[in-house]
């Protein structure tokens, strides 16, 4: 949108406290202001679109510069009401303020259409009333997406009466402080059939090109016969950007997508001889399956990204080998049968930004039972691994 139409956000005073009957009125009146702007051109009139709630927790420790742009880009495919949480649990005084703004884009034929914002800012004990002042500020009849930029819990009051009210949760499992630990406590709030909570999380997206890759090996019949013969799958995966030596959450997840498509159960841990990873034997009906991960530290860069994965059955049956290219711009494959080698493949291996893969998540409402399988399964594999959570 260009500025000499209008400003991308317009603002309005901070009010003390989360007034929802003076936060509706403020909005109407910048509505009202934005219809009857005499600065547009032509036909430029402001459409007030409104296609979902997005509930934002967040804290004062992110960055807000950059958070901001994201929601305008999200805005921009899926206008309507953003209502951003900014929780300091660590402040002493208690306050909870509110503001509103309004952010616009032109579409089609001039018009310009806008979403709207409400940030909260909460300190200490006012935190546990902000869901309150969130609910009754939701526009009823379109869907409501939490996105929680935090480690779920379900013993957090707030976490757990954000996501009572939510169509879907979307996290981030690559911002786990405590990988093993925190990808456990989600795999039991994801298994607890009490929960109505529908996930989606940023990093399971991450790894399409990986289950694409990986499922499409079943879709060539001269692999079949050696694919269900599999006795030992290996993954490893770079470092992760903190400089913790904890196991990164994607090899474990996509370890779990694995089993739990192919109907692999979690029989134990057994000794692992690289101090950063872990192995474990699955049971795959009619035979044992080694699972190991390790960590690849030759000169990879830390982003935590699965480096490569091998799928190999005994007796020289066959191997099925990928690898990610160092600058992430490509997985090349290679896949043996016998005394077979076939020809290697490199496929283009894409990064979505992180506003694109939310935007995709705000198009979808169902379950995601795939992820919930595999989430167990990893879940599985830390309970059967115990060191993994003193890492």
């Amino acid at each position: 949108m260009s500025d000499e139409l209008a400003p991308d956000v317009a603002e309005a005073p901070p009010a003390r406290g989360v007034e929802v009957e003076r936060i509706e009125a403020a909005l109407a009146s910048m509505w009202s202001e934005a219809g009857e702007a005499k600065h547009l051109p032509g036909d430029h009139k402001v459409i007030r679109a409104c296609t979902v709630n997005l509930v934002v927790y967040t804290t004062p420790a992110d960055d807000r510069d950059q958070l901001s742009d994201l929601l305008a880009e999200i805005n921009h495919e899926h206008p309507g009401r953003t209502l951003l949480l900014v929780a300091n649990r660590g402040a002493g005084t208690p306050r909870i303020e509110a503001n509103i703004s309004m952010r616009c884009r032109l579409g089609a034929v001039g018009k310009q259409v806008c979403g709207e914002e409400i940030t909260i800012e909460a300190d200490g004990a006012r935190i546990d009333t902000a869901a309150s002042a969130i609910e009754a500020l939701l526009v009823p009849g379109v869907p409501v997406y939490v996105w929680w930029k935090g480690t779920p819990n379900e013993s957090d009051l707030l976490f757990d009466r954000l996501t009572r009210m939510a169509d879907r949760v979307v996290i981030d499992s690559a911002k786990f402080a405590l990988p093993a630990a925190d990808l456990l406590r989600l795999a039991r709030l994801i298994g607890d059939p009490r929960s109505r909570m529908r996930v989606s999380d940023l990093n399971w997206g991450r790894m399409t090109a990986w289950f694409t890759l990986l499922a499409g090996l079943w879709d060539v019949p001269d692999y079949r016969p050696v694919l269900d013969r599999i006795d030992r799958l290996e993954l490893a995966y770079r470092p992760q950007p903190n400089g913790s030596r904890a196991m990164a959450p994607r090899p474990l997840m996509l370890a779990g997508w694995i089993a739990s498509r192919l109907g692999w159960e979690v029989v134990g841990s057994v000794p692992h001889h690289d101090v950063e990873g872990a192995s474990w034997k699955l049971r795959a009906h009619d035979r044992d399956v080694l699972l190991a991960i390790r960590g690849d530290t030759a000169g990879a860069a830390a982003d935590a990204r699965i480096a490569s994965v091998l799928l190999s059955a005994g007796d020289g049956a066959g191997a099925f080998f990928a690898s990610l290219a160092p600058d992430n711009s490509r997985i090349k494959t290679d896949a043996r049968i016998g005394n077979t080698r076939s020809a290697a493949r490199v496929l283009s291996y894409t990064s979505r930004t992180d506003a694109d893969r939310l935007s995709g998540e705000l198009d979808i409402l169902r379950r995601d039972t795939v992820y919930e399988a595999a989430m167990r399964s990893a879940g599985q594999l830390v309970e059967a691994c115990p060191r993994l959570l003193r890492a």
